[in-house]
């Protein structure tokens, strides 16, 4: 019996094209200057203002960078309730986390947009290996490195508002626009595309982890907070007129149900960060807006989390039993390019 092997476990796809052939091959320059940076430096340019980076947004205020508890997590106090993740350590430390395991899923690719030396960077959730470029990273909270690269620069600042940056952008990338763009500027973004989806297009009705599938897409439709944004951007870039728009989606297996090595390791990494983060991304939106007490999220969650952690969870197998499918996650990353005048 010849044992079937799961569908690839990422996908491009060239959504919109617009007659330039996007080269999605990793850039040597960029790679070469990620290795670079690398190497540290003696100058922190941290968080603060510096007569090389001049302030074009809001200043860093006392009242932005205060923080508040609610239900034993640390919250941001800038636009309060605007992000519905905790800014603690605990979250801090998951998230450090998770970006490894996004470094282990693109092979250690910190983009794909095609961009060559960028000069002016704007990163949304903040990076640093582009020693090259001029680096503006914001954050609605001051949770950045107290030690920084000399060519990074931190802000404060809510990025659903009105833009008010003295100077456009090369290349604007979002880990979770076009206006700030330079003609031929590149955005990118990079987050998980809800809801949770199984293979072969079915979820079973009566598990905690189908339920919380749902909830948490109830949630953010009454939250405001979408989590299905990213899924759907390459039609928005496109409504606003981006060109060459290309979607790359890679799966993230839910625990270590694969069989090949390489996709059983994404999966223990991906049980492993959402063992630890479910509460967090569960806690606010349930007590804030579906009016449940904080205790039953704590139970709920470690219900979720056991069935998550599940190998035996599976919703088909086929009829030889050799292939099993099972709940997947998918980081989708929509790339476009602002049109040239």
């Amino acid at each position: 019996m010849t044992e079937r092997v799961p569908d690839a476990m990422h996908q491009i796809d060239i959504v919109f094209p617009h007659g330039t052939n996007v080269d999605l091959e990793p850039d040597e320059d960029i790679e070469d200057a990620e290795m670079q940076s690398l190497g540290g430096s003696d100058v922190d340019s941290a968080l603060g203002e510096s007569e090389a980076w001049p302030s074009s947004t809001a200043s860093l205020r006392s009242s932005i960078v205060r923080a508040r508890e609610e239900n034993g997590r640390i919250y941001h106090g800038y636009k309060d309730g605007k992000y519905v993740l905790p800014t603690d350590q605990e979250e801090l430390d998951r998230q450090a986390f998770q970006y490894q395991l996004c470094q282990l899923t693109f092979e250690n690719r910190l983009n794909f947009a095609p961009v060559h030396h960028p000069h002016r960077v704007l990163d949304v959730g903040c990076g640093e290996a582009h020693p090259e470029a001029e680096v503006v990273g914001v954050d609605l909270s001051p949770v950045q490195p107290g030690f920084t690269p000399p060519n990074v620069h931190y802000e404060i600042d809510d990025l659903e508002e009105e833009w008010s940056f003295s100077r456009k952008f090369d290349y604007v990338h979002s880990n979770v626009v076009s206006s700030n763009l330079n003609p031929g500027g590149w955005f990118e973004i990079q987050d998980i595309d809800f809801p949770m989806r199984c293979d072969d297009g079915t979820i079973p009705p009566d598990c905690d982890l189908g339920r919380w599938n749902e909830l948490m897409m109830e949630a953010g439709q009454r939250s405001g907070f979408l989590l299905d944004t990213c899924g759907r951007a390459a039609e928005m870039m496109a409504s606003v007129g981006f060109v060459d728009i290309v979607r790359i989606q890679f799966k993230w297996p839910i625990n270590q149900w694969p069989r090949d090595v390489k996709h059983k390791t994404l999966g223990v990494w991906t049980e492993a960060n959402f063992s630890v983060g479910l509460e967090s991304m569960t806690l606010a939106l349930f007590t804030r807006f579906m009016g449940w007490r904080k205790e039953e999220v704590w139970d709920f969650s470690a219900n979720v989390i056991a069935e998550w952690r599940d190998p035996a969870l599976r919703t088909i197998a086929d009829e030889l039993l050799a292939l099993s499918v099972d709940f997947r996650l998918t980081m989708s990353i929509p790339v476009a390019r602002r049109v040239v005048a």
